[in-house]
């Protein structure tokens, strides 16, 4: 088992941020540095082979540490300190928001809900979706789930740790779902979905202390253009219920 910093979780539950390995300046033991993320949240140097090793379970073998996702010191500092994931947008989350937006369109033209989304790797786009449940007769084909799929055969990986999910509407509890499957390390997410949003607005699904893998989220990247984009929609449909209601009375 490699080490690399991140978050890391104890087979009986306990989170542990691991910041380097170093090796002892007389044994050359390689040495894992690294803080507890509950109770004293104070740091330990303990030997890699304690991390690296596994333990015996009903289940078979299981590793004694498990990688959970990437983490800087800060976000270490601000989970210890009890404040959540969340972190700040930047230039380059507009962008890829605005790829996600244009996808949302094609759902549009297509009598969906216009949702897009993108996974990134590197800077660059490995994954695209838009909403497609009526026009592909599955009730599973959500922007999230369409652009997880792709990214997953592009890198040929079903894990996705080191990539980012931007999707233009708040995810819902099945797309939460796929996202921690998939080992997604950063969601970035722009409206808020009031009635089955379940990262804010429903649930707060990520904050979940069940989960084997923990999300950094950003929510809100070009928030004011994805409810213009939904609620125009909305409102072209709403329009055209109302005339086909008026066509049926003449």
């Amino acid at each position: 088992m490699q080490i690399s910093p991140g978050l890391y979780r104890h087979y009986k539950g306990g989170e542990y941020f691991v910041y380097r390995i170093a090796t002892h300046s007389e044994t050359n033991e390689s040495l894992v540095v690294y803080r507890c993320l509950y109770g004293d949240f104070s740091w330990w140097v303990r030997p890699l082979t304690m991390f690296t090793e596994s333990v015996t379970l009903e289940a078979g073998q299981q590793p004694r540490f498990a990688f959970v996702c990437p983490m800087s010191v800060n976000e270490a500092e601000r989970r210890a300190s009890g404040e959540s994931l969340e972190v700040q947008a930047s230039a380059e989350d507009a962008r890829f928001m605005a790829e996600a937006i244009k996808l949302a369109e094609r759902a549009s033209d297509n009598d969906e809900v216009p949702v897009g989304a993108v996974v990134v790797q590197d800077g660059q786009i490995v994954g695209r979706g838009y909403n497609r449940p009526i026009g592909g007769c599955d009730p599973t084909a959500h922007a999230e789930m369409m652009a997880l799929r792709e990214a997953a055969r592009h890198l040929q990986n079903y894990r996705l740790n080191d990539c980012t999910l931007y999707v233009t509407l708040e995810p819902c509890t099945m797309c939460v779902g796929a996202m921690v499957h998939s080992r997604i390390g950063r969601l970035v997410f722009g409206a808020n979905e009031p009635k089955a949003g379940v990262v804010q607005s429903q649930a707060q699904l990520l904050e979940a202390p069940h989960f084997n893998h923990q999300i950094c989220v950003t929510p809100g990247v070009e928030r004011a253009a994805c409810q213009a984009q939904l609620q125009g929609f909305f409102k072209r449909r709403r329009a055209e219920k109302k005339r086909d209601g008026a066509d049926k009375l003449d």
